[in-house]
């Protein structure tokens, strides 16, 4: 049953005994209610008025029109002035009583109809947009009439959109105003003056627009904010990411110092640690976006902001491998597409692991890498930048040694599909800064180097079929040159790439390949030279982890692997949460869901991709996009569904139902079991004898009951189109069944067994499956190009795994992990599709608006309750609100808890000053639903009472710190030794002799020492100078009986304050002191200062290294 904020306990006036203040109070009440009453009325007579003329009269000159609009615009200044008249009233009488009275609740409705009412109308009538000011964090509107003198509504809303007036919901209004406790957070309407701001570019969260919530007002917020360089709006907790193509270069993200320069996305960093620590859950940023919106540069951001927070900052050894693993990455993950000059081809997933609240390891992962592009790269398009880099930046006796000597883009196949001209200074710059980033990770420069050359120039050999007994090669210097870069022999190469292994029935038998087949097995092994390269430079950079060294925290190290195998590509679990699927990290992970101490657990973030629609859309489109709808479905599970469906289960009624767009079915009908798109694709796969014709027949027949998600074209036999959710997507089937399988046979595999290879590296890449062979020679066994397990042609149908389901299993795993974790959104949105940093392109920000529901987003944060919390975790949250004795603290008494809570919310906010903000809130079953106003006064009001705990903790400690330590300083001060006397005096600077100091006993026998040593040594200790110090003895001392003395009075320098740990130190670092002596005390010297005698520690002090003394004037 549902519990409305009206239905709090209260005591009915009728109900107490009647008094001489209840009469008045009731008095109150009455004339509140008769002054709301008329003003509605006049309201209704000022809009009948105004419905009888004409909305466009109204916006035409003329003097007759002109006065009409000021008479209207009075009545509503009149009307302002009652509802100011309403809430002294309010504030005037008995605040338990009235706060309990249903009256009063009655009247505070009405009073937020009638305010919202009379914003409407002042938009109608043309009066000035409102303006923002901002006041510590909290967006406060006020228009310019509130700043007239004639003119004051402290009841007008925060924001109003275009959702009705929740007359009849579970919600309530309160003034957040100026209190001598809340004014950190909250500044009177008074201060916001006239002023010229743009209301729009001011505009920080959508939720707090005026007027109605349209997608030409979101677009034209977003646009003024581009234009004032503010490219980041948040939707409640939802953060819209415009890139704006300027500013710093992706590369140079993780290494610049510019701070604060986007203070939206550290916010999102910053509330993910904070949550961890305060919760224990850890946490996922993901963001999702189009190609070309700047989710690689957001990630990079955030990860060098968490890095500050939790991991030492970007002088740290761990980070500056971070950074030169990224370096890397770039080069061999990106590459130049029509709609993005550096398109991310590989879905990144990164994880900060913590322990005590301090990053102790960061773990990359990638979901997907374009094969195809290795080999063959759209029309139009070129491969990954390692390729054009490496041209660029080889020098000529690096080129000799790899066999490059003469190559160009032009004349490799694999990269000549692109006519433009290339920056090759800029790659030249890029591939050096990549060079060292490569050696600083461990990785031998030439190692990879062999294999980047060795694919570049496999797609110069090409097999052409003469009709003779064996294959002609079309590139003889080519193969010569690729078998001696992965170190093993020409004909050995040649006979991998030609000969195929089978095995029938237990039966193994070789053939010959045709030429087709023989140019499938050289692209095959190219694309597998590189998914392993990647692969292996990935588990070397998550081979690092941090121990200890961090200057501001400590970690500890986890049993987590730290060498990962083959299935790197893949999704790994999460730490100190149960796994969601399996793997070989899981074993040493905790069985349960809570962290062991405070801070542990992970912050990750996703880096997926975005919808793609080429003009030939093949395979790899169908990948990204499925990954991009899995994303898709995940934000629509937790911000739509999850909000709605909690409300429906706790009997919590929003009036406002926000219809989204859900891509369910075209999920389901990409993954059903029998009748789906991969499970066709996959079965016809597991046969090497199909062809795309017969594929294309068969998704005919079994995808024809997909409600519309499936459509064959009829111009081409090939294609075929699919619904997605927010456009349709033609594929071309060319190619679908040769990438789905994705194999690569053991003939080629077998080249580089350690016997017959030479070259460690390309040996190490292939182990696994080297490793399955048993060193053996081919056995018919069909391996996967990217690192998976292998499979036999004739084995059964359930070993067979083809690219289509890893990529589901690992993105089913990913989800498993991510809904485990505590969300937050960034949506990404990229301003035009040219990449110019001065074009902000309408209609493709209104596009993507669409595709990432932003509009809906809005609409559901503004309307309804997105912040829903656990009936004990309010409590436990908001417990300074009320008095501790006023809790019970029992679990079955939350609910009361929570409804004494609410009514001291309320209070609070009534007794504050600024204009009326609405927060909505409703009780259910289990939790408490929030609206975004009502989650902001509350975590702005606990935020202050924390700080203002703080500064009274601290004060305390303060205070006892120096009542512990003052009765030490005070005997010290007092009871120290007699100042030894001198019969001359001594000047600051001027080196006091010897004889100026008198002589006691001890001193008397050093001097008989002395005179003793002079005569024995022939020296002349009449003269007035003693001899030269040695360089090595900076300052005069004597050795008595073995012992080391120093002369005195010495000067010396403190290297700490004393006392340490007081406020105002008698004597500061860094200040000349004069030793008279040591102390009684072992360890002290007798220190004169400022006409004091003091007990220094010795350790305190170091020598000053000139030859003068301080003195004191007698």
């Amino acid at each position: 049953m549902m519990t409305t904020s009206s239905s709090l306990p209260s005591t009915s006036p009728s109900s107490s005994s009647s008094s001489p203040a209840d009469d008045d109070m009731e008095e109150d009440t009455l004339s509140i209610s008769s002054l709301v009453h008329n003003s509605t009325q006049t309201l209704g007579v000022l809009k009948k008025s105004m419905a009888d003329m004409s909305w466009m009269d109204l916006m035409q000159k003329g003097e007759d029109r002109r006065k009409r609009l000021n008479v209207f615009k009075t009545v509503l200044r009149e009307l302002s002035k009652c509802c100011t008249d309403v809430q002294v009233g309010l504030r005037s009488t008995k605040q338990d009583a009235v706060a309990s009275s249903e009256e009063v609740v009655l009247l505070r409705e009405q009073l937020r109809s009638l305010s919202a009412e009379m914003m409407f109308l002042r938009q109608a009538l043309g009066m000035k947009a409102a303006s923002q000011t901002h006041t510590n964090g909290l967006p406060h509107l006020v228009t310019p009439m509130q700043a007239d003198q004639g003119y004051m509504d402290p009841m007008i809303r925060e924001s109003t959109s275009s959702i009705p007036s929740h007359h009849n919901s579970s919600s309530s209004g309160c003034s957040c105003g100026t209190n001598s406790q809340l004014s950190p957070y909250f500044l009177p309407s008074s201060s916001a003056g006239t002023g010229t701001r743009d209301p729009y570019t001011e505009l920080e969260d959508l939720v707090h627009m005026s007027g109605p919530l349209t997608e030409e007002a979101v677009l034209k917020v977003l646009h003024h904010r581009w234009q004032r360089g503010e490219c980041q709006t948040r939707i409640g907790p939802v953060l819209v990411n415009i890139n704006p193509y300027r500013g710093i270069p992706t590369e140079q993200v993780l290494q610049h110092s510019r701070h604060g320069h986007h203070p939206h996305l550290h916010n999102v960093a910053n509330t993910a640690l904070k949550q961890l620590i305060e919760t224990g859950t850890s946490q996922s940023i993901i963001l999702s976006g189009a190609t070309g919106s700047g989710k690689t540069y957001a990630s990079q951001l955030l990860l060098r902001q968490l890095h500050e927070l939790a991991g030492g900052g970007a002088e740290t050894e761990s980070f500056k491998h971070l950074v030169n693993a990224f370096t890397v990455l770039r080069s061999l993950g990106c590459a130049k597409t029509k709609h993005n000059s550096n398109s991310s081809r590989m879905g990144q997933y990164i994880e900060a692991m913590m322990s005590n609240c301090s990053i102790y390891r960061t773990k990359l992962h990638c979901y997907w890498l374009d094969q195809s592009r290795v080999v063959q790269p759209p029309q139009g398009e070129r491969g990954y930048h390692i390729f054009y880099q490496m041209l660029a930046g080889l020098s000529a006796e690096e080129r000799v040694k790899l066999h490059l000597t003469g190559y160009s883009a032009k004349d490799l196949h694999y990269l000549n599909n692109v006519t433009e001209a290339d920056d090759s200074e800029r790659d030249r710059i890029r591939f050096d800064a990549w060079r060292k980033s490569l050696t600083s990770l461990g990785i031998h420069f030439f190692d990879v180097m062999r294999v980047m050359a060795a694919i570049l120039l496999l797609g110069n050999i090409q097999f052409i079929d003469d009709g003779g007994f064996e294959l002609d090669i079309k590139g003889n210097n080519e193969i010569k040159s690729v078998a001696a870069l992965l170190g093993v022999s020409g004909v050995a190469l040649y006979r991998g790439l030609t000969t195929r292994t089978r095995n029938l029935k237990g039966q193994v038998f070789k053939s010959l390949c045709d030429a087709q087949s023989a140019n499938q097995n050289r692209d095959s092994l190219a694309k597998a030279l590189y998914c392993r390269t990647v692969s292996a430079v990935i588990r070397k950079v998550n081979s690092i982890t941090r121990h200890n060294n961090t200057r501001h925290y400590s970690a500890t190290s986890s049993g987590s692997d730290d060498t990962l195998s083959n299935d790197s590509l893949g999704c790994k679990p999460m730490r100190h949460q149960p796994s969601p699927v399996p793997s070989k990290s899981s074993t040493n992970q905790s069985s349960t869901s809570s962290h062991s101490s405070m801070g542990d657990g992970f912050i990750s973030i996703l880096d997926m991709f975005g919808l793609e629609s080429n003009e030939c859309n093949k395979f790899e489109q169908l990948c990204v996009n499925f990954s991009a709808e899995t994303i898709e479905q995940f934000y629509t599970t937790r911000v739509f569904k999850h909000t709605q469906d909690v409300c429906r289960q706790e009997n919590v009624h929003c009036d406002i139902n926000v219809e989204y767009c859900d891509n369910t079915p075209c999920l389901q009908f990409l993954l059903a079991q029998d009748h789906g798109l991969f499970s066709v694709i996959d079965s016809e796969s597991r046969s090497l004898d199909n062809t795309c014709d017969q594929l294309i027949q068969t998704l005919n027949v079994k995808c024809a009951q997909s409600n519309g998600y499936y459509t064959s074209a009829l111009e081409n036999s090939h294609q075929f189109t699919i619904k997605h959710s927010s456009q349709n997507i033609t594929y071309d089937a060319g190619d679908f069944l040769d990438a789905n399988s994705d194999v690569i046979s053991d003939d080629v595999i077998t080249i580089f067994q350690k016997r017959s290879c030479n070259f460690g590296f390309t040996t190490h890449l292939f182990s696994q499956e080297l490793k399955t062979l048993q060193g053996g020679s081919p056995k018919g066994l069909l391996f996967r190009i990217s690192p998976s397990p292998p499979r036999e042609c004739s084995g059964k149908s359930e070993t067979f795994t083809t690219y289509s389901q890893d990529l589901v299993y690992r993105l089913d795993s990913l989800i498993k992990t991510l809904d485990q974790t505590q969300t937050h959104f960034v949506r990404c949105i990229k301003s035009n599709n040219k990449e110019e940093p001065t074009s902000f392109d309408s209609d493709v920000v209104k596009q993507q608006l669409r595709s990432l529901q932003i509009l809906e987003t809005v609409h559901l944060i503004t309307g309804g309750y997105p912040h829903q919390l656990k009936m004990s975790e309010f409590v436990r949250r908001y417990r300074f609100l009320a008095h501790h004795k006023r809790l019970r603290g029992t679990s079955d008494r939350l609910h009361d808890d929570c409804k004494i809570l609410l009514d001291c919310f309320l209070h609070i906010m009534d007794n504050s000053n600024l204009p009326y903000v609405s927060t909505r809130w409703a009780l259910g079953t289990k939790h408490i639903f929030l609206s975004v106003e009502a989650w902001q006064c509350l975590e702005r009001l606990r935020d202050s009472r924390r700080d203002i705990a703080a500064v009274i903790i601290q004060s305390y400690v303060r205070r006892w710190s120096c009542k512990t330590k003052w009765p030490t300083l005070k005997s010290v001060l007092r009871s120290g030794p007699k100042r030894v006397q001198f019969k001359e005096p001594i000047y600051e600077g001027i080196q006091s002799p010897p004889s100026s100091v008198s002589r006691s006993s001890s001193e008397s026998h050093r001097y008989d020492v002395v005179q003793d040593s002079c005569s024995m040594y022939a020296i002349d200790s009449s003269k007035p100078e003693p001899p030269p110090v040695p360089k090595n003895r900076p300052f005069p001392y004597t050795v008595t009986s073995s012992v080391k003395s120093a002369d005195f009075p010495q000067t010396r320098i403190m290297t700490h304050n004393f006392p340490a740990d007081c406020k105002d130190p008698l004597v500061k670092k860094g200040e000349l002191i004069l030793v008279m002596g040591p102390c009684d005390t072992d360890g002290f010297l007798v220190v004169e200062f400022n006409n004091y005698t003091l007990k220094v520690p010795h350790q305190h002090t170091q020598l000053k290294p000139t030859g003068y003394t301080l003195g004191t004037r007698i």
